[in-house]
């Protein structure tokens, strides 16, 4: 059984490799899984390969492709470009900043073969050194039961059936790049073609602590990100005109949950009320075309 998993290397994130190739050297896995790693980084780095040649286990496969982009979705799209023409039974996508829990895998394979799917996802549990972080973090995750079916998922903890792939040509949107939410509308894409996507909470990924995160502008600024990227994906998704009935029916419905929110006077009531006004915020502006200069 042959599984591809993708892996992109940013330069922002060199200091997590170490854990990263750890934990990936403890993901548990039968005799009968052959494991691949595909790691993707913008140009060959001497470093790198070095380093994944004196840390990754040697059960463990690997290839490192060359990006001639600094362009998260056009590295994706190298990945779909590379398993289309190879054999394999499951392919996945992983974070470089995050650990991978030891049982991730096994029960990746498990829940796809005992659930009608054909996409899965994951959460993505946050490591933080502030506990008054914590709850941001929890509020900006989506809150989703075991089993339940989505519309989406995030490239960050995501496994599927080599047929999702091998069946059409679709790809994640490189003019996303500065935007975010190419995971988003592939997935959303691929759900309205028919392919299943189920939640399974039993496979985790941990993002590491990162000290640049645990400050008020920047959940200010991802909750405006989501806003804005989420107007492009349901543009996609559902065209011009319809789309401008969802986006605008979204804002309302934003700013009603925000405001009933307001008159039940608890802390994290008035953090999620905050939060909605962001993302409200961010679909006004998107509608007025704002053009970020860089991803958030």
């Amino acid at each position: 059984m042959k599984i591809f998993l993708c892996i992109i290397i940013s330069k922002k994130n060199w200091r997590f490799q170490r854990k990263l190739l750890n934990s990936l050297n403890t993901l548990k896995k039968s005799q009968h899984h052959k494991l691949n790693i595909i790691f993707i980084t913008q140009r060959q780095n001497i470093f790198f390969v070095n380093f994944v040649k004196k840390k990754l286990s040697n059960n463990i496969e690997y290839k490192i492709l060359e990006s001639s982009k600094n362009n998260i979705p056009h590295s994706r799209n190298l990945y779909l470009n590379y398993i289309r023409k190879k054999k394999f039974q499951y392919g996945g996508f992983l974070d470089d900043d995050c650990i991978i829990d030891s049982l991730w895998l096994i029960n990746m394979i498990k829940f796809i073969n005992n659930h009608k799917c054909d996409i899965v996802g994951g959460p993505q549990k946050h490591l933080f050194k502030n506990i008054e972080f914590k709850k941001f973090y929890e509020l900006i995750e989506p809150k989703r039961q075991n089993g339940l079916i989505v519309d989406w998922i995030a490239t960050n903890n995501s496994f599927f059936k080599s047929k999702v792939i091998k069946d059409n040509k679709i790809k994640f949107d490189e003019n996303l790049v500065n935007y975010g939410g190419s995971d988003q509308l592939f997935f959303k894409l691929l759900s309205k073609r028919k392919y299943l996507i189920r939640w399974n909470l039993n496979s985790l990924v941990f993002e590491n602590y990162q000290e640049s995160r645990e400050k008020n502008i920047w959940f200010f600024k991802r909750n405006l990100r989501y806003g804005y990227s989420g107007n492009i994906i349901d543009f996609t998704v559902y065209g011009r005109f319809k789309g401008i009935v969802v986006i605008l029916s979204k804002i309302i419905l934003l700013v009603l949950q925000s405001f009933i929110l307001i008159l039940f006077p608890f802390k994290n009531n008035y953090l999620k009320s905050y939060f909605l006004l962001i993302r409200a915020l961010g679909r006004l502006v998107g509608i007025l075309n704002y053009i970020p200069k860089k991803y958030i």
